[in-house]
């Protein structure tokens, strides 16, 4: 596959970094997947309501996208390596924080750490990967592979650990720590993070281009829609009534081996096909599935349209990061505003859904994402246009 041929051609201090990125992705699906199977219970425990719930995910993103603004400028400051440690160990710290005490502020605090940790890991990761590799779509969708490998292994962790949340938070941290430990050896040259010794004026001439504008609006949707069903999906499930806490959390384990299936799908596919054609694909596709899950009342159509918008969600991340005409290896500040913008629509969207959700129910909530279907379509006609104009 191209990705591996990527990767072969790389020196093997190149190659080690690569693998630190994937290993940081997988300890973050992990972290963020596990806190939307546990927050029923977290809920449960600490009598918070679906705003607080909902008010959690979005400082979160808040962080997330607070590190799209700031991480290049403090790896300026204080060396990127310096920058990518710090900011990877901030999640655990939020889980530690968790376990021990539910006052609504500090469960804040918590989570916005967690985004901050998020924000950074992406920039990171999305940065060196497109550099190193000069914006492969195949070797940025392999690298999603490893989040979705994460976000499988976390319904499971929640499952093992059973009604014990704080014992599966435990033993995501110490995968932390190890993510941690295993990062002290890397070096990040400007040849992979070129914001860290770029000391002259800031390029923001990415703004002009049309191209940024439609990949804003893409990332946006995607971001949005995974973070809520992430955040969301246990909950629902429950709330709806159409399964248990168990079949919830298998369900949710099903919906990320489908996300993984879908990413290394993509991976292949990147090298058959141009990426507008797999976007039209993926946005028909994510829409179709969305609306099964949404008007299903049995468990055999709830488990096709989950596994489905799995599928068809996987690769849209990569797969615009491929099309994006290699603006983030030609301008380092790129992918922050990659984080940012889209970042601002999640935030709010996760708030939406908490707010809605309080007054008529879970499922009245997520009907906020068809909003971003709309977008999407539009986003992808556009898409389309510029690809084929090349």
């Amino acid at each position: 596959m191209e990705q591996k041929s990527a990767l072969k051609t790389m020196s093997s201090e190149h190659r080690y970094l690569i693998y630190d990125v994937f290993l940081a992705y997988l300890a973050m699906g992990i972290y963020l997947i596990l806190i939307g199977s546990a927050l029923p219970a977290i809920k449960e425990e600490y009598q918070i309501s679906y705003q607080i719930g909902g008010f959690m995910m979005s400082i979160q993103q808040i962080g997330y996208l607070l590190m799209g603004i700031f991480v290049s400028l403090i790896a300026r400051r204080i060396g990127a390596k310096t920058t990518y440690l710090f900011f990877g160990i901030l999640a655990f710290i939020g889980l530690a924080l968790m376990m021990i005490t539910g006052n609504p502020y500090i469960l804040l605090f918590a989570m916005l750490l967690t985004g901050l940790c998020k924000g950074s890991t992406a920039n990171f990761g999305n940065q060196i990967v497109s550099t190193l590799s000069e914006s492969d779509a195949s070797l940025l969708n392999l690298a999603q592979a490893f989040f979705a490998v994460g976000a499988c292994a976390a319904p499971v962790i929640a499952m093992v650990c059973g009604a014990s949340w704080r014992l599966s938070f435990g033993i995501t941290i110490v995968i932390g720590i190890v993510s941690f430990v295993h990062g002290l050896r890397v070096r990040i040259g400007p040849e992979a993070f070129s914001q860290e010794t770029n000391t002259g004026k800031i390029d923001f001439g990415f703004f002009k281009t049309g191209i940024f504008w439609i990949c804003c609006l893409l990332l946006l949707c995607y971001l949005a829609f995974e973070a809520s069903i992430m955040g969301w999906l246990v909950t629902f499930l429950m709330d709806s009534g159409v399964t248990g806490e168990t079949t919830a959390q298998l369900l949710a384990t099903g919906l990320w081996i489908a996300v993984l299936a879908g990413r290394l799908l993509s991976a292949w596919l990147a090298t058959k096909f141009q990426p507008h054609q797999m976007m039209i694909v993926m946005a028909l596709g994510v829409a179709t599935c969305f609306t099964l899950m949404m008007f299903s009342r049995t468990l055999v159509w709830m488990v096709i349209a989950t596994i489905g918008v799995g599928l068809f969600m996987a690769g849209i991340y990569g797969t615009t990061l491929g099309g994006s005409d290699n603006l983030v290896g030609r301008y380092p500040m790129c992918m922050g505003m990659f984080i940012v913008i889209p970042g601002i629509g999640a935030a709010v969207t996760q708030s939406a859904i908490g707010m809605i959700a309080d007054h008529i129910g879970i499922r009245g909530g997520m009907y906020v994402l068809y909003v971003l279907i709309v977008i999407l379509f539009v986003a992808t006609a556009l898409f389309t246009k510029h690809q084929r104009g090349h």
